[in-house]
């Protein structure tokens, strides 16, 4: 089971905000003021329409854009497949089922399907239709009861530490995979390939 942004697809959201804030947050400020954001979460649950977050956004990050070209602009965050994700999650097909987990959103959902993310995955467990969001513990709860397997049996995949630390509390497998070193290498560490 693999988590999508940072895993799988290369996600821009700090770098897109920063440069939509003409200057106002640094490249760090961006990446936590994503981490943090109350609204984001909600929209990650489903809890927000679209133009809701969008409208929460602009304001709360005093962007000089309206919502509806934010969200469009939002919505190209997930820009492309990390360099060997694609081959590397087709190489395991017939020999594991395949599922992904995300915190995710409608708009972000819409690319990653238009990348082909979707074509990839037995099943498909997003963080807006769940309504829970890693790494709440009914995130998992959800995701475990859904799958036909004990959780020992499942290998997760995750690059935010948080998210794979709660993943082993819930009994999964979880290997850590690290921004400079790759899906690959997690891969690899954890004896898949």
């Amino acid at each position: 089971m693999f988590d999508l942004g940072g895993v799988v697809v290369d996600y821009r959201g700090p770098e897109r905000l920063a440069a939509l804030s003409n200057g106002r947050l640094s490249l760090a400020e961006a990446r936590t003021a994503l981490s943090q954001t109350p609204a984001l979460h909600a929209f990650e649950r489903g809890e927000l329409t679209p133009l809701a977050f969008a409208e929460q956004a602009v304001q709360q990050w005093e962007l000089d854009v309206s919502p509806g070209d934010f969200i469009a602009d939002f919505e190209t965050w997930p820009e492309r497949f990390l360099p060997g994700a694609r081959d590397a999650i087709n190489a395991l097909e017939g020999k594991y089922r395949l599922a992904c987990f995300s915190n995710i959103n409608i708009p972000h959902w819409r690319q990653a399907e238009t990348l082909g993310l979707a074509q990839l995955f037995e099943k498909t467990f997003l963080s807006h239709e769940l309504g829970a969001r890693k790494p709440e513990q009914r995130a998992y709860d959800l995701v475990i009861n859904s799958l036909d397997a004990p959780p020992a049996g499942v290998l997760f995949f995750d690059d935010v530490a948080e998210n794979v630390a709660a993943a082993r509390e819930a009994g999964v497998q979880a290997q850590h995979v690290d921004a400079g070193r790759g899906l690959l290498s997690a891969l690899s560490d954890a004896g898949v390939i």
